[in-house]
């Protein structure tokens, strides 16, 4: 890969995961006997479009998840890197380790997104490496409404709005760009293409999957555990 630009994943994996509830850091409760953060794990080392990973990890975390990478022979992960308070500080951290002279598509996820495919992912890498930024986004389909103190100021319309997901890809010099400025700013945001959208730089949509959930709560795990057995054959 020294002779070409390669595509980096940065696996968002420092988060608390409080609302899980449990005594276990949520990245490593177990789907079918494997920890969540491995089945995200495995998904990019399928994908043909991504050729490395950083992993944003926890620090106590570093021991127990480096040898489940051994154990399930994941290979792409080049850096594992302390992640910060909030997940944009984590996400900032794994761009600074990144070598800007190897650097073509950089691609954001969720560690809690164990479910999407290999050729998602891909379809959202080849976007971003033709528009310069893109990201999977889920159509609404409830109606939205709009509130200020507990009360309804106007219904949207649900054909222009989508439920944004991970993965999230960009041009290296654009999402590094997007951080920078927002740190100096003191901007935060809630995901990736909301910093590069603040550059005035249009963020095109690959439609998502419903299958794509962000494991969040304890509920979600009852309804990760009907996803692995029905979609995914039980292997997550």
């Amino acid at each position: 890969m020294t002779d070409r630009l390669v595509n980096i994943a940065i696996i968002a994996a420092a988060g608390m995961g409080t609302r899980m509830q449990s005594d276990r850091a949520k990245q490593m409760i177990e789907l079918g006997g494997v920890p969540l953060l491995m089945h995200t794990l495995a998904r990019f080392e399928k994908c043909d479009s991504v050729h490395e990973v950083v992993l944003v990890l926890q620090p106590d975390l570093t021991t127990e998840t480096l040898a489940a990478i051994s154990r399930h022979g994941l290979t792409k992960i080049k850096r594992v890197v302390a992640g910060g308070p909030e997940r944009q500080d984590s996400v900032y951290r794994g761009l600074q380790v990144i070598d800007p002279s190897r650097a073509g598509v950089i691609v954001v996820h969720d560690a809690a997104r164990p479910f999407v495919r290999p050729e998602e992912i891909s379809s959202v890498v080849e976007r971003a490496r033709s528009t310069g930024a893109a990201l999977m986004a889920l159509p609404a389909v409830d109606t939205i409404k709009q509130i200020k103190s507990a009360r309804v100021q106007r219904t949207l319309d649900r054909n222009r709005l989508y439920h944004a997901q991970t993965p999230q890809a960009f041009h290296y010099r654009i999402i590094l760009e997007a951080y920078e400025k927002a740190f100096t700013a003191g901007v935060t945001a809630t995901d990736d293409s909301q910093l590069v959208e603040r550059l005035g730089r249009r963020v095109s949509i690959v439609e998502g999957s419903p299958l794509n959930i962000k494991i969040t709560r304890p509920f979600d795990l009852k309804i990760a555990e009907v996803i692995s057995k029905e979609f995914f054959n039980g292997a997550g």
